[in-house]
């Protein structure tokens, strides 16, 4: 009997450590091959790459730093890389945008700006500030503007 139960526990063993990807400290990363042979095609260079499952594993994200930013981007059980995200700057904003952003709220404050890559489009999330509220806003690369939400302070 206590045989069965050493060869069934190196068994599972040997299961779990060939069932999931590892990432340089040991720790279990993902098992899906071709999402980790994208990852590794697009975001060469990463660094500090930590990956989360959907639970019912039909989509990975991987949030890792490149180039100096932090970047979370989501795939498909396939490997298809379906978006990015990036906070930036607000001077890494496209000129229109800034032109936008200034006219139509120039007693704002931008704190927090999102860049967002998904189905080939490029979209902004900005974070504005005054004295009674934050506005979310949500801009296109072309300066295109829309309020998304509105939150009082308390």
């Amino acid at each position: 009997m206590k045989k069965l139960i050493a060869i069934l526990s190196v068994a599972a063993l040997l299961f779990s450590a060939t069932s999931f990807a590892a990432d340089k400290y040991g720790k279990a990363i993902i098992s899906n091959q071709k999402v980790l042979n994208s990852f590794n095609q697009e975001f060469a260079g990463a660094a500090k790459v930590t990956w989360y499952a959907n639970e019912d594993e039909k989509s990975y994200v991987a949030k890792f730093d490149i180039k100096e930013s932090r970047v979370t981007a989501h795939f498909d059980d396939e490997g298809n890389l379906l978006a990015t995200s990036r906070v930036i700057s607000d001077s890494d904003l496209p000129l229109p945008v800034i032109s936008r952003l200034m006219h139509r709220y120039p007693n704002e404050n931008i704190r927090n700006v999102v860049e967002y890559t998904a189905n080939g489009s490029l979209t902004y999330m900005i974070t504005l500030e005054n004295d009674t509220q934050w506005k979310i806003i949500k801009a296109g690369a072309d300066g295109g503007l829309s309020t998304v939400r509105k939150l009082r302070k308390a």
